[in-house]
Protein backbone atom coordinates (compact mmCIF):
# COMPACT_ATOMS: atom_id res chain seq x y z
CA UNK A 1 0.00 0.00 0.00
CA UNK A 2 2.77 2.40 1.35
CA UNK A 3 4.87 2.01 -1.89
CA UNK A 4 1.61 2.49 -4.15
CA UNK A 5 1.64 5.56 -2.80
CA UNK A 6 5.03 6.99 -3.10
CA UNK A 7 4.58 5.82 -6.96
CA UNK A 8 2.22 8.08 -7.32
CA UNK A 9 4.61 11.10 -6.76
CA UNK A 10 7.58 12.46 -9.06
CA UNK A 11 9.47 12.88 -6.25
CA UNK A 12 9.29 9.50 -5.49
CA UNK A 13 10.84 7.96 -8.45
CA UNK A 14 13.80 6.91 -6.31
CA UNK A 15 11.50 4.36 -4.96
CA UNK A 16 10.63 2.75 -8.01
CA UNK A 17 14.48 2.72 -8.90
CA UNK A 18 14.86 0.45 -5.58
CA UNK A 19 12.25 -1.85 -6.66
CA UNK A 20 14.14 -2.32 -10.06
CA UNK A 21 17.26 -3.23 -8.09
CA UNK A 22 15.31 -5.52 -5.84
CA UNK A 23 14.08 -7.20 -8.92
CA UNK A 24 17.46 -7.48 -10.52
CA UNK A 25 18.61 -9.40 -7.94
CA UNK A 26 21.25 -6.54 -6.55
CA UNK A 27 24.44 -7.35 -5.76
CA UNK A 28 26.76 -6.82 -2.90
CA UNK A 29 29.77 -5.71 -4.58
CA UNK A 30 31.26 -2.27 -3.40
CA UNK A 31 30.86 0.88 -5.50
CA UNK A 32 34.11 1.20 -8.14
CA UNK A 33 36.08 4.19 -9.03
CA UNK A 34 38.34 6.57 -7.28
CA UNK A 35 39.74 5.67 -3.91
CA UNK A 36 38.19 6.69 -0.65
CA UNK A 37 40.96 9.33 -0.52
CA UNK A 38 39.95 12.60 -1.51
CA UNK A 39 41.27 13.63 -4.62
CA UNK A 40 44.34 16.30 -5.25
CA UNK A 41 41.96 18.01 -8.15
CA UNK A 42 38.87 20.09 -7.14
CA UNK A 43 35.33 18.29 -7.65
CA UNK A 44 33.57 15.38 -7.18
CA UNK A 45 35.19 11.57 -6.64
CA UNK A 46 33.70 8.67 -6.08
CA UNK A 47 34.58 7.04 -2.49
CA UNK A 48 34.09 3.19 -1.81
CA UNK A 49 31.18 2.18 -0.07
CA UNK A 50 30.66 -1.42 1.86
CA UNK A 51 27.55 -3.18 0.93
CA UNK A 52 25.88 -5.55 3.96
CA UNK A 53 27.15 -9.21 3.50
CA UNK A 54 23.88 -11.51 1.86
CA UNK A 55 22.09 -7.99 1.69
CA UNK A 56 20.74 -7.44 -2.04
CA UNK A 57 19.46 -4.17 -3.72
CA UNK A 58 22.20 -1.66 -1.06
CA UNK A 59 21.22 1.63 -1.46
CA UNK A 60 21.81 4.84 0.92
CA UNK A 61 18.67 7.70 0.96
CA UNK A 62 20.29 10.21 3.22
CA UNK A 63 23.23 11.33 4.46
CA UNK A 64 24.23 13.76 7.47
CA UNK A 65 28.06 15.40 8.30
CA UNK A 66 29.39 17.30 11.34
CA UNK A 67 32.38 18.02 9.88
CA UNK A 68 34.79 16.59 6.37
CA UNK A 69 35.37 13.17 8.40
CA UNK A 70 32.41 12.81 10.02
CA UNK A 71 29.65 11.74 7.99
CA UNK A 72 26.53 9.41 8.89
CA UNK A 73 24.85 7.90 5.49
CA UNK A 74 21.29 5.55 6.08
CA UNK A 75 19.33 3.41 3.74
CA UNK A 76 18.22 -0.21 3.26
CA UNK A 77 18.93 -3.35 1.64
CA UNK A 78 16.93 -6.64 1.40
CA UNK A 79 18.57 -7.20 4.73
CA UNK A 80 16.21 -4.42 6.38
CA UNK A 81 18.14 -0.99 7.64
CA UNK A 82 22.00 0.05 6.96
CA UNK A 83 24.08 2.83 8.08
CA UNK A 84 27.04 3.64 7.22
CA UNK A 85 29.97 5.92 8.74
CA UNK A 86 32.50 7.96 6.81
CA UNK A 87 36.05 8.92 9.14
CA UNK A 88 37.64 11.07 6.85
CA UNK A 89 39.60 7.89 4.78
CA UNK A 90 37.40 4.67 4.80
CA UNK A 91 33.07 4.18 5.00
CA UNK A 92 32.53 1.02 7.31
CA UNK A 93 28.85 -0.27 7.98
CA UNK A 94 26.97 0.05 11.10
CA UNK A 95 24.35 -2.45 12.54
CA UNK A 96 21.37 -0.50 13.36
CA UNK A 97 18.45 -3.18 14.58
CA UNK A 98 15.13 -4.02 12.63
CA UNK A 99 11.74 -3.74 14.79
CA UNK A 100 10.95 -7.19 15.80
CA UNK A 101 8.69 -9.37 12.98
CA UNK A 102 9.19 -6.42 10.58
CA UNK A 103 9.78 -6.41 6.70
CA UNK A 104 9.73 -3.89 3.80
CA UNK A 105 11.88 -1.25 6.08
CA UNK A 106 13.51 1.82 4.85
CA UNK A 107 15.49 4.61 6.58
CA UNK A 108 14.78 7.58 4.65
CA UNK A 109 16.82 10.67 6.35
CA UNK A 110 19.19 11.29 9.21
CA UNK A 111 20.16 14.39 10.83
CA UNK A 112 23.47 14.56 13.08
CA UNK A 113 24.64 17.00 15.57
CA UNK A 114 27.93 15.25 16.39
CA UNK A 115 29.58 12.67 15.25
CA UNK A 116 28.28 10.52 18.27
CA UNK A 117 24.37 11.98 17.71
CA UNK A 118 22.53 11.08 14.81
CA UNK A 119 18.79 10.45 14.47
CA UNK A 120 17.68 8.52 11.58
CA UNK A 121 13.69 7.81 10.61
CA UNK A 122 11.97 6.01 8.08
CA UNK A 123 9.42 2.94 7.95
CA UNK A 124 8.61 -0.70 8.46
CA UNK A 125 5.68 -3.30 7.75
CA UNK A 126 4.45 -4.67 11.14
CA UNK A 127 2.37 -7.24 9.62
CA UNK A 128 -0.86 -5.00 9.83
CA UNK A 129 -0.04 -1.45 8.69
CA UNK A 130 3.18 0.73 7.29
CA UNK A 131 4.33 2.36 10.52
CA UNK A 132 6.88 5.15 11.88
CA UNK A 133 10.41 4.25 12.97
CA UNK A 134 12.99 6.03 14.21
CA UNK A 135 16.58 5.30 15.18
CA UNK A 136 19.47 7.30 18.04
CA UNK A 137 23.20 6.70 16.87
CA UNK A 138 24.98 7.76 20.36
CA UNK A 139 28.34 6.96 18.61
CA UNK A 140 28.94 2.94 19.57
CA UNK A 141 25.52 1.84 18.35
CA UNK A 142 21.82 2.57 17.01
CA UNK A 143 18.81 1.81 19.40
CA UNK A 144 15.43 1.86 18.23
CA UNK A 145 13.36 5.11 19.68
CA UNK A 146 9.76 4.97 20.07
CA UNK A 147 7.77 6.83 17.88
CA UNK A 148 3.81 7.59 18.18
CA UNK A 149 1.71 6.97 15.12
CA UNK A 150 -1.74 8.99 14.88
CA UNK A 151 -5.16 7.26 15.83
CA UNK A 152 -6.91 6.26 12.87
CA UNK A 153 -4.25 5.96 10.49
CA UNK A 154 -5.53 3.16 8.99
CA UNK A 155 -2.78 1.90 6.10
CA UNK A 156 0.59 3.77 7.05
CA UNK A 157 2.63 6.23 8.09
CA UNK A 158 5.75 7.15 7.20
CA UNK A 159 8.82 9.50 8.17
CA UNK A 160 10.68 10.65 5.26
CA UNK A 161 12.67 13.40 6.82
CA UNK A 162 14.55 14.52 10.08
CA UNK A 163 15.93 17.39 11.08
CA UNK A 164 17.98 17.77 14.27
CA UNK A 165 19.38 21.30 16.20
CA UNK A 166 20.78 19.59 19.42
CA UNK A 167 20.69 15.96 20.55
CA UNK A 168 17.18 16.80 22.74
CA UNK A 169 15.75 18.91 19.63
CA UNK A 170 14.76 16.85 16.74
CA UNK A 171 11.77 17.42 14.12
CA UNK A 172 10.65 14.64 11.66
CA UNK A 173 8.27 15.11 8.80
CA UNK A 174 5.83 12.74 6.38
CA UNK A 175 2.38 11.72 6.08
CA UNK A 176 -0.12 9.05 6.51
CA UNK A 177 -2.89 7.40 5.25
CA UNK A 178 -6.31 8.12 7.83
CA UNK A 179 -8.48 5.93 5.66
CA UNK A 180 -9.94 8.75 3.81
CA UNK A 181 -6.95 10.48 2.20
CA UNK A 182 -3.20 11.35 3.04
CA UNK A 183 -2.45 13.62 5.14
CA UNK A 184 0.47 15.41 6.52
CA UNK A 185 2.36 13.64 9.60
CA UNK A 186 4.95 16.01 11.59
CA UNK A 187 6.85 14.75 15.29
CA UNK A 188 8.80 16.09 17.46
CA UNK A 189 11.64 14.59 19.75
CA UNK A 190 12.31 16.50 23.40
CA UNK A 191 15.34 14.42 24.08
CA UNK A 192 12.83 11.71 26.32
CA UNK A 193 9.84 10.80 24.12
CA UNK A 194 9.19 11.51 20.45
CA UNK A 195 4.86 12.99 19.84
CA UNK A 196 3.05 14.70 17.44
CA UNK A 197 2.70 17.28 16.25
CA UNK A 198 -0.58 19.44 14.68
CA UNK A 199 -0.36 19.95 10.98
CA UNK A 200 -2.48 21.82 8.68
CA UNK A 201 -3.43 20.50 4.70
CA UNK A 202 -4.01 22.17 1.58
CA UNK A 203 -7.55 23.06 1.47
CA UNK A 204 -7.68 21.91 -1.94
CA UNK A 205 -5.65 18.31 -1.45
CA UNK A 206 -8.43 15.44 -1.81
CA UNK A 207 -5.37 13.63 -3.38
CA UNK A 208 -2.63 12.29 -2.13
CA UNK A 209 -0.02 14.17 -0.22
CA UNK A 210 3.95 13.28 0.09
CA UNK A 211 6.14 15.38 2.39
CA UNK A 212 10.02 14.57 1.60
CA UNK A 213 12.32 16.70 3.35
CA UNK A 214 11.95 18.86 6.75
CA UNK A 215 15.03 21.13 7.72
CA UNK A 216 15.43 23.03 11.10
CA UNK A 217 17.22 26.58 11.59
CA UNK A 218 16.78 26.27 15.25
CA UNK A 219 14.07 25.09 17.91
CA UNK A 220 11.94 27.33 16.60
CA UNK A 221 11.97 27.61 13.12
CA UNK A 222 11.63 24.56 10.59
CA UNK A 223 10.42 23.96 6.78
CA UNK A 224 9.03 21.11 5.34
CA UNK A 225 8.27 20.68 1.79
CA UNK A 226 6.59 18.08 -0.83
CA UNK A 227 3.94 17.70 -2.90
CA UNK A 228 -0.04 17.04 -2.90
CA UNK A 229 -2.44 16.51 -5.64
CA UNK A 230 -5.38 19.47 -6.20
CA UNK A 231 -7.52 16.49 -8.00
CA UNK A 232 -5.73 17.77 -11.51
CA UNK A 233 -2.10 17.48 -10.57
CA UNK A 234 0.50 17.48 -8.05
CA UNK A 235 1.64 20.72 -7.22
CA UNK A 236 3.71 21.85 -4.14
CA UNK A 237 3.84 22.07 -0.45
CA UNK A 238 5.40 24.02 1.99
CA UNK A 239 4.66 24.32 5.68
CA UNK A 240 6.56 26.34 8.00
CA UNK A 241 7.16 26.06 12.19
CA UNK A 242 7.53 28.97 14.23
CA UNK A 243 7.75 27.42 17.74
CA UNK A 244 4.27 27.38 17.99
CA UNK A 245 2.40 25.96 14.92
CA UNK A 246 3.23 24.63 11.68
CA UNK A 247 1.17 26.63 9.12
CA UNK A 248 0.73 26.32 4.70
CA UNK A 249 3.16 28.57 2.46
CA UNK A 250 2.74 28.79 -0.90
CA UNK A 251 5.55 28.52 -3.39
CA UNK A 252 5.68 29.84 -6.60
CA UNK A 253 5.01 27.40 -9.63
CA UNK A 254 6.92 27.83 -12.76
CA UNK A 255 5.54 29.59 -15.42
CA UNK A 256 3.80 26.57 -18.03
CA UNK A 257 4.35 23.84 -15.48
CA UNK A 258 2.30 20.96 -15.35
CA UNK A 259 2.88 19.23 -12.56
CA UNK A 260 5.93 20.34 -9.64
CA UNK A 261 7.42 19.11 -6.40
CA UNK A 262 9.81 19.96 -3.91
CA UNK A 263 12.02 17.35 -2.93
CA UNK A 264 14.49 18.71 -0.50
CA UNK A 265 14.70 21.79 1.70
CA UNK A 266 17.79 23.23 3.63
CA UNK A 267 17.68 26.56 6.02
CA UNK A 268 20.31 28.25 7.43
CA UNK A 269 18.14 30.99 9.48
CA UNK A 270 14.71 31.65 9.39
CA UNK A 271 15.02 33.68 6.49
CA UNK A 272 17.16 32.20 4.42
CA UNK A 273 15.56 28.73 2.90
CA UNK A 274 16.42 26.76 -0.34
CA UNK A 275 13.89 24.26 -1.86
CA UNK A 276 14.42 21.95 -4.90
CA UNK A 277 12.72 18.93 -6.71
CA UNK A 278 11.51 19.45 -10.41
CA UNK A 279 8.13 19.71 -12.77
CA UNK A 280 6.67 18.73 -15.71
CA UNK A 281 7.73 21.68 -18.77
CA UNK A 282 4.72 20.20 -20.84
CA UNK A 283 7.95 17.38 -22.66
CA UNK A 284 9.80 15.94 -19.52
CA UNK A 285 10.43 16.41 -15.81
CA UNK A 286 13.05 19.47 -15.55
CA UNK A 287 15.05 20.98 -12.51
CA UNK A 288 13.39 23.60 -10.15
CA UNK A 289 14.62 25.67 -6.90
CA UNK A 290 13.31 27.81 -4.83
CA UNK A 291 14.81 30.31 -2.50
CA UNK A 292 12.95 31.35 0.67
CA UNK A 293 13.53 35.23 2.18
CA UNK A 294 11.24 34.97 5.26
CA UNK A 295 8.79 36.50 3.56
CA UNK A 296 8.11 34.84 0.31
CA UNK A 297 9.28 32.13 -1.91
CA UNK A 298 10.80 33.01 -5.22
CA UNK A 299 11.84 30.60 -8.33
CA UNK A 300 15.49 30.66 -8.86
CA UNK A 301 16.59 29.37 -12.53
CA UNK A 302 18.12 25.88 -12.78
CA UNK A 303 20.34 24.52 -15.44
CA UNK A 304 19.71 21.33 -17.23
CA UNK A 305 21.66 19.01 -17.88
CA UNK A 306 22.48 18.94 -22.32
CA UNK A 307 20.64 15.99 -23.69
CA UNK A 308 18.94 14.96 -20.09
CA UNK A 309 15.35 14.07 -19.82
CA UNK A 310 13.69 13.55 -16.43
CA UNK A 311 15.76 15.42 -14.58
CA UNK A 312 15.42 15.34 -10.87
CA UNK A 313 16.89 17.54 -7.95
CA UNK A 314 16.29 15.50 -4.66
CA UNK A 315 18.30 16.77 -1.48
CA UNK A 316 19.62 20.08 -1.01
CA UNK A 317 22.40 21.60 1.55
CA UNK A 318 23.29 25.37 2.43
CA UNK A 319 25.86 26.15 4.68
CA UNK A 320 25.10 29.78 4.00
CA UNK A 321 22.56 32.00 1.81
CA UNK A 322 25.14 31.56 -0.80
CA UNK A 323 26.70 27.94 -0.74
CA UNK A 324 24.19 25.79 -1.67
CA UNK A 325 24.67 22.25 -3.11
CA UNK A 326 21.72 20.34 -4.74
CA UNK A 327 22.05 16.33 -5.69
CA UNK A 328 20.08 14.37 -7.78
CA UNK A 329 19.92 12.51 -11.48
CA UNK A 330 18.20 12.45 -14.59
CA UNK A 331 18.19 9.84 -17.66
CA UNK A 332 20.79 10.48 -20.96
CA UNK A 333 18.78 8.42 -22.91
CA UNK A 334 20.71 5.41 -21.64
CA UNK A 335 20.66 4.83 -18.53
CA UNK A 336 20.09 6.83 -14.90
CA UNK A 337 23.14 9.09 -14.31
CA UNK A 338 24.04 11.43 -11.33
CA UNK A 339 23.59 15.06 -11.14
CA UNK A 340 24.70 17.84 -8.61
CA UNK A 341 23.99 21.49 -9.06
CA UNK A 342 25.82 24.43 -6.92
CA UNK A 343 24.25 27.54 -5.99
CA UNK A 344 27.02 30.99 -5.30
CA UNK A 345 23.86 33.45 -4.48
CA UNK A 346 23.74 34.26 -7.76
CA UNK A 347 23.22 31.73 -10.05
CA UNK A 348 22.72 27.63 -10.16
CA UNK A 349 25.57 25.95 -12.34
CA UNK A 350 25.66 22.48 -13.18
CA UNK A 351 28.62 20.56 -11.57
CA UNK A 352 30.43 17.97 -12.84
CA UNK A 353 29.93 14.06 -10.90
CA UNK A 354 31.30 10.90 -11.72
CA UNK A 355 29.25 7.53 -12.55
CA UNK A 356 30.55 3.96 -10.75
CA UNK A 357 32.11 1.53 -13.80
CA UNK A 358 29.74 -1.15 -14.64
CA UNK A 359 27.18 0.19 -12.77
CA UNK A 360 23.66 2.03 -13.98
CA UNK A 361 20.95 3.19 -13.17
CA UNK A 362 23.34 5.86 -10.67
CA UNK A 363 21.62 8.16 -8.63
CA UNK A 364 22.29 10.23 -5.71
CA UNK A 365 19.21 10.72 -3.19
CA UNK A 366 21.43 13.36 -0.17
CA UNK A 367 23.52 15.55 -0.02
CA UNK A 368 25.00 17.21 3.08
CA UNK A 369 28.06 19.92 3.28
CA UNK A 370 30.27 20.51 6.56
CA UNK A 371 31.23 23.47 4.60
CA UNK A 372 31.42 25.76 1.54
CA UNK A 373 34.18 23.30 0.29
CA UNK A 374 33.58 19.89 1.77
CA UNK A 375 30.23 18.13 0.61
CA UNK A 376 29.22 14.73 0.77
CA UNK A 377 26.62 12.78 -1.52
CA UNK A 378 25.19 9.49 -1.39
CA UNK A 379 22.81 7.31 -3.39
CA UNK A 380 23.26 3.83 -5.05
CA UNK A 381 23.46 2.29 -8.59
CA UNK A 382 22.95 -1.30 -9.62
CA UNK A 383 26.21 -1.88 -8.02
CA UNK A 384 24.80 -0.95 -4.79
CA UNK A 385 25.64 1.85 -2.40
CA UNK A 386 27.17 4.93 -3.39
CA UNK A 387 28.84 8.09 -2.20
CA UNK A 388 30.74 10.84 -3.75
CA UNK A 389 32.81 13.72 -2.10
CA UNK A 390 33.23 17.27 -2.76
CA UNK A 391 36.26 19.04 -2.23
CA UNK A 392 35.81 22.01 -3.88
Amino acid sequence: MRRLFLLRSSAATVISLIALFFAMGGTTVAATGASAAVAAAAGWSIQTTPNPAGGSGSILNGVSCTSASACTAVGNSSNGTLAEGWDGATWSIQAPPNPAGASDIFLQGVSCTSASACTAVGDYFNGTATVTLAERWDGATWSIQHTPNPAGASSYSILQGVSCTSASACTAFGEDGNGTTDVTLAERWNGATWSIQHTPNPAAAPGSILVNAVSCASASACTAVGTYSNGTMNVMLAERWNGTRWSIQHPSSPSGSQASTLAGVSCVSATACTAVGNYNNGTTRVALAEGWNGTKWSIQHTPNPAGGSEIHLLRVSCTSATACTAAGFYSNATTTVTLAERWNGTRWSIQTTPNPAGGSNSMLNGVSCASATACTAVGGSSNGTLAEGWNG
